[in-house]
């Protein structure tokens, strides 16, 4: 018996009884069409893809209510700030009108006393 002739067997080292691809297949592959969308449903199951969708949903809706919150505090700083710059200039108008006000009552005390 001869154990190195086995044709019914070959060799799997041998390349020319394989096929082997030139490139490698891509690890990751879009999803561009309805029917690899449908397919990811029939795969993964309607539960899943509800439960998936569901978890995305949410997801969007935090991230555009954080950015809500974020135009919402750039608002609520500019009107803090115009509030501010509003206070300053009225305190100092009644801090003129005060100061008018003591010129005023002291020349009239000075007309006063001189009769």
């Amino acid at each position: 018996m001869d154990h190195h002739n086995f044709p019914e067997f070959p060799n799997p080292a041998d390349a020319q009884y394989y096929n082997y691809p030139s490139t490698p297949p891509p690890l990751v592959t879009e999803v561009n069409t309805m029917p690899d969308v449908y397919q990811m449903v029939m795969d993964l199951g309607i539960p899943a893809c509800v439960i998936i969708a569901a978890f995305w949903f949410i997801r969007y809706q935090s991230e555009l209510a954080k950015k809500e919150r974020e135009e919402f505090w750039k608002k609520d700083e500019e009107h803090d700030s115009r509030l501010l710059d509003m206070i300053e200039r009225s305190s100092d108008a009644i801090l003129q009108i005060k100061l008018a006000l003591e010129a005023n009552t002291q020349a009239i005390k000075e007309i006063t006393n001189r009769k």
